[in-house]
């Protein structure tokens, strides 16, 4: 079994207390190293384990990037938030309006959803670019390669409910584990008890493994 959760994030708060990390982040990096220790993991074995993974991907570049995103998305969530709707409007009485008006009637209602496709699709629009933006603040993901950088940009849900700060730490979450999975497999570690403390994950293996998702 792994080790608590509670003492992986306790560790994180005491290796790194300068580090503004969020909860949903602190919890997200505990699920991930939690496993990585002995079930009877004293404090010094859990802080080896963090220390290994700060090597590969900066802890507190990733408290400086959730800063970012949260800051970004707050300003992105005023922009595109809706006006409050305006009471509906009720057209007067056919009966009443000359056929010329009624025309135009017509003419201006078309107009208007032509016009709120418009800006349907400007919406649209702003929301991947602000997802665009997020994700290329991102101190981990900025690490994925260029060739297949827009595919991973493109998993970012824009209509979905989660938002855009939750879909980017689960992509984080996702490359992370390629990356320490590539560590831990590395093929030039040496036996057990002698290999190196100083390994870190083959890129080229990584960006295969990306390029696969």
């Amino acid at each position: 079994m792994p080790v608590e959760k509670t003492k992986v994030i306790a560790r994180l708060k005491a290796l790194f207390p300068k580090a503004n990390l969020s909860q949903k982040r602190l919890d997200a990096l505990a699920d991930k190293l939690a496993n990585k220790p002995a079930d009877d993991a004293d404090d010094a074995a859990i802080d080896a384990v963090i220390n290994g993974f700060n090597d590969i991907l900066s802890i507190e570049e990733i408290a400086k990037e959730d800063d970012r995103i949260r800051t970004l998305e707050s300003k992105s969530k005023e922009t595109l938030d809706p006006p409050k709707n305006d009471p509906p409007k009720t057209d007067p009485p056919k009966a009443d309006v000359p056929e010329w008006a009624q025309a135009l009637l017509d003419s201006n209602k078309k107009l208007e959803g032509e016009l709120e496709a418009i800006k349907s699709g400007k919406v649209v629009e702003t929301k991947k670019a602000t997802a665009s933006e997020l994700f290329a603040q991102s101190e981990v993901l900025k690490r994925i390669p260029e060739s297949v950088r827009a595919n991973w940009v493109n998993r970012i849900d824009v209509n979905s409910e989660t938002s855009f700060e939750d879909q980017i730490l689960g992509l984080e979450t996702e490359y992370s584990e390629l990356v320490q999975g590539s560590a831990d497999n590395n093929k030039y570690a040496g036996p057990a008890g002698g290999g190196s403390t100083d390994i870190k994950a083959d890129q080229a293996v990584i960006d295969k493994m990306v390029s696969d998702i």
